[in-house]
């Protein structure tokens, strides 16, 4: 998708790759609805860019379709929506016990793209165009060896990107799933990785993943990642579950 005249609605996107995209998707001439849950930070983006901010919580379905409507009031359709917003949540493979954890990453990594979905995909279909992007997470395609509930929501996010490619595609809608591994952002550096960890070596930073994201977008390709180590690792896992497993253990021993 060129973005140019677009209008594109990027949740997230008060810090972070979020602001970094909704800078560079203004860059390529798209109107932006800067959204976050933190209204300060989106109104200080949308005031740098031109753009339109919403303070909203994208687990909530309500939420999504304020946003939606506050968009299409501003500007009249919706052409992109680009669910970024997602949570770390802790490093402990002690989430398996609680479910504040468990119910806060399903509504924000799985819930809020099937609500986004809702909100959208109609006018969407009926204008046989339109783009879905969402983040999801190099995790989707292994897995955190400390994170049980990122994990297997990040997954899921993966799963609805795959179902909605297959379904929508041939209704003109792109879809593209954003499967980043280490970048340099607030919810990354808040996580304690020195700077001397692999993690952070390979790391990326918010404007590269906004370059990522739009050259994927002009293409059309489904799976954006930010190394090729990421296929590799899901290569291996696809080659030789045992070993993959195997290659694990050393992590978590």
């Amino acid at each position: 998708m060129n973005l140019a005249g677009k209008v594109a609605v990027i949740t997230g996107s008060g810090n972070g790759i979020g602001a970094a995209c909704a800078r560079r998707f203004a860059a390529e001439g798209a109107r932006v609805i800067v959204t976050d849950i933190e209204e300060a930070p989106a109104a200080r983006v949308a005031a740098e860019i031109g753009g339109h901010a919403i303070a909203a919580d994208v687990t909530s379905e309500a939420d999504v379709r304020r946003i939606a409507d506050f968009a299409r009031k501003q500007h009249g359709r919706i052409d992109v929506w680009f669910s970024n917003a997602g949570w770390s949540g802790p490093r402990q493979p002690a989430d398996l016990q609680d479910n504040a954890i468990w119910n806060r990453a399903w509504q924000l990594h799985v819930m809020a793209h099937v609500y986004a979905c809702r909100a959208v995909l109609p006018e969407m279909v009926g204008r046989g165009e339109g783009y879905l992007l969402q983040t999801a997470s190099s995790t989707a395609l292994e897995i955190h060896v400390e994170k049980a509930a990122y994990s297997v929501t990040k997954r899921g996010a993966l799963a609805l990107a795959e179902f909605l490619a297959l379904h929508y595609r041939p209704k003109g809608i792109g879809v593209s799933c954003f499967c980043p591994a280490s970048m340099l952002t607030r919810m990354f550096l808040e996580n304690g990785i020195p700077e001397d960890h692999p993690a952070y070596r390979m790391a990326v930073t918010p404007e590269q993943v906004a370059e990522i994201i739009v050259q994927g977008m002009g293409t059309g390709e489904f799976l954006l990642t930010t190394t090729p180590d990421t296929l590799a690792g899901f290569r291996h896992k696809a080659d030789d579950y045992e070993d993959w497993l195997g290659s694990l253990a050393p992590a978590v021993a």
